[in-house]
């Protein structure tokens, strides 16, 4: 498994609860996130790890 310095996982910590944060704010960002995750995270600097916590906390709050 990759080591991922402590830094890099607090900044990519920061960035999924920016976008969750926003996603739970703001309706149309929401929609937009759910409708096309790729456009969405694309815009993040964030790994593909980070993207999969993204898509799947997305998924659990439309179910």
């Amino acid at each position: 498994m990759v080591q991922i310095p402590l830094e890099s996982q607090q900044k990519e910590a920061e960035i999924i609860s920016e976008v969750l944060l926003k996603a739970a704010s703001e309706p149309e960002f929401r929609n937009e996130l759910i409708k096309d995750p790729d456009i969405i995270l694309e815009q993040y600097d964030v790994s593909p790890s980070a993207k999969l916590i993204i898509r799947r906390s997305i998924i659990d709050l439309t179910q």
